[in-house]
């Protein structure tokens, strides 16, 4: 029987966040694969990742396989975009067993209620992230500035587990904690997020430059009045400062950073603002919330990138 130490995880979603956790998890000895798209994917994969700390350049050997593979999935962490989760769940659920355990590392909120609804039978998490990293090339990362991060249960299943299911990542080098009241702290991501991702990407800026201009800053308490109103009337707590004071911190603190929306509206990718503004504006309109500035920004951002649900 596999102890708790060794515990073995595949990756799904082998982006600058999945890699990162990859690399780490195999530097702790456990056995990882990468899941990747295609077999073009695969093909191309060199079989290592060459991680750039600000200590070290670290070469790590990291198998890879594609979806469509046969053996069973035991511990599975998804850090795809949020709009690819169902898809990604759904090309490795012939894997997956009711001792399997899924966490999902993502930005946005929704698809994490709906995946953990859908299967009951299996444990589903969710956590979030303050870690930067970034990929320079295929195969190379580099993991950028250290920040912190939480998961905690979605589902009964989970729940009722003991978190030592997840011992591996809670016991990383990477500042990762347990918390049993995950959803405060995917909202409190979401606020910031929908306060800052879509404008730096309407704008094309840096998080910086939205705190330095005084229009920008005033689109950003439109958005952030909006959110704080629907949580408010979702009786889901926030911050203990208003949402524009953390938000325009976070900005200046990241501000020579470029938002992961910012980079897929440049570079004409699907971004995830259906997940973000737009799941702000789906649960406001449930409960007769106008949200016209946070619609107003989803709408901008669709027409701004081809609508393609490529991940």
């Amino acid at each position: 029987m596999m102890t708790h130490s060794k515990q073995p995880w595949h990756i799904l979603g082998a982006g600058a966040i999945g890699s990162l956790w990859a690399c780490h998890l195999a530097l702790a000895g456990h056995p990882v694969r990468l899941i990747l798209r295609n077999p073009a994917a695969l093909q191309h994969f060199s079989g290592s990742i060459e991680l750039h700390t600000q200590e070290a350049e670290q070469h790590i050997g990291m198998p890879a396989e594609l979806a469509d593979q046969g053996t069973p999935i035991q511990h599975l962490l998804v850090t795809t975009k949020s709009f690819a989760t169902a898809s990604a769940i759904a090309s490795v659920r012939h894997r997956l067993t009711p001792s399997s355990v899924i966490v999902l590392l993502q930005n946005g909120m929704g698809q994490q209620q709906q995946l953990a609804n859908q299967l009951p039978e299996i444990a589903v998490y969710a956590g979030t992230t303050t870690e930067g990293a970034y990929r320079t090339g295929p195969q190379q990362l580099v993991h950028a500035g250290r920040g912190a991060s939480w998961i905690g249960p979605m589902n009964a299943l989970a729940c009722s587990q003991d978190r030592a299911v997840l011992d591996s990542l809670l016991q990383l080098p990477l500042t990762t904690d347990y918390d049993d009241r995950i959803i405060n702290r995917l909202w409190q991501k979401l606020a910031i997020n929908a306060a800052i991702n879509g404008l730096t990407a309407i704008h094309n800026c840096r998080n910086g430059q939205l705190a330095l201009d005084a229009d920008y800053r005033q689109q950003m308490q439109q958005l952030c009045t909006e959110v704080e109103q629907l949580a408010a009337a979702l009786q889901q707590p926030l911050f203990d400062r208003p949402l524009l004071e953390i938000a325009l911190q976070i900005a200046t603190a990241t501000a020579s950073n470029f938002s992961s929306m910012q980079q897929d509206v440049l570079h004409q990718r699907h971004t995830e603002i259906d997940f973000i503004n737009g799941y702000i504006c789906s649960e406001a309109q449930s409960l007769g919330i106008d949200t016209p500035h946070n619609q107003a920004l989803v709408d901008t951002i669709t027409s701004m990138h081809p609508h393609s649900t490529e991940n």
